[in-house]
């Protein structure tokens, strides 16, 4: 009887308490056995950001620091850069890899197909001194 008492108990707590379908428990009197389902939602949170704000536009090599991302997309995600049309001789380097900016205005720097956490060294080659510019890094979650 006092078993009985409990598992009413802990179905009645679980319906005032907790919304619909977090908490879904079942009661086996006969066993003496009960079970609690918990289920959670985590959502989608991407960032990528870059140490530098802004760099003397001169010919060469400069360094814009690190690349930060975050993601916990399961899927992955790609990090695309936007840059105003005067940069568009100019190359990125990720991690010693050169990326060429096109006239198109974006390109992807770099992309992974699950969650991840990850830090690149990233720094723009410039070909002439005195090329100004604006750049700009987004994630997309896939």
């Amino acid at each position: 009887m006092k078993l009985t008492k409990f598992a009413v108990a802990v179905a009645a707590l679980g319906a005032t308490i907790a919304p619909a379908g977090a908490f879904a428990p079942s009661v086996d009197v006969g066993s003496a056995q009960f079970t609690i389902g918990i289920v959670g939602y985590v959502p989608v949170i991407c960032r990528a950001n870059v140490d530098a704000s802004s760099v003397a536009p001169v010919a060469g090599t400069t360094s814009l620091g690190m690349l930060k991302e975050f993601c916990n997309s399961p899927s992955g995600y790609r990090v695309i850069a936007d840059y105003s049309p005067a940069l568009a001789q100019a190359k990125l380097i990720v991690d010693g890899t050169a990326v060429s900016l096109t006239r198109d205005g974006s390109t992807v720097v770099t992309q992974s197909n699950s969650a991840q956490i990850a830090d690149h060294a990233l720094a723009i080659e410039l070909p002439k001194d005195g090329q100004t510019g604006n750049i700009s890094f987004r994630i997309e979650p896939r």
